[in-house]
């Protein structure tokens, strides 16, 4: 694996949303976006979507030492939200119980997919993900949650003449 081949977090978790059952049913729309401050992609379609599965396209990132090798440590956000009416807390208590349903779900993909050596994913860090709930003045009348997961995976650094002059 190169830093070329590096897992790909947008494509794996829009999979994910495509092929969970649960997401299907609430119609989440997969999207992409830049963090908490920068949801463009999901603002775009707020008034025609009602429930987002949105990856933030940027991460957080570190290169570290391992045993005699180098590591690539990042750490990818995925935000699970979902609309309800405006105003009724019920409403927004079940559909932020959808939110948390799903997340559970996708934890315990995570789990299985880190544990197939035949893919990519067997660096995914599942024994601690962590998770907060969205509080009901992020977005009037939506409400979720996001999760963050970590996976580390080697990284060719040898140097390379070819690559300079």
């Amino acid at each position: 694996m190169d830093a070329n081949n590096l897992f790909d977090a947008i494509g794996y978790f829009h999979n994910l949303c495509a092929k969970n059952k649960l997401a299907k049913k609430n119609n989440f729309f997969a999207c992409t976006c830049g963090g908490i401050n920068s949801l463009d992609e999901l603002l775009g379609n707020f008034t025609t979507q009602s429930a987002f599965f949105a990856v933030d396209d940027t991460n957080d990132g570190v290169t570290r030492r391992n045993s005699g090798g180098f590591f690539k440590h990042r750490t990818f956000t995925v935000f699970l939200l979902k609309r309800y009416k405006f105003g009724d807390m019920a409403d927004r208590q079940k559909t932020l119980d959808i939110c948390r349903q799903l997340f559970r779900q996708i934890h315990s993909r995570l789990l299985v997919d880190a544990d197939d050596e035949n893919n990519e994913l067997t660096y995914l860090n599942t024994d601690n993900v962590m998770s907060r709930e969205i509080s009901e003045y992020f977005l009037n009348g939506c409400t979720g949650l996001y999760f963050m997961i970590d996976v580390s995976e080697p990284v060719d650094l040898q140097y390379n003449a070819d690559e300079w002059e």
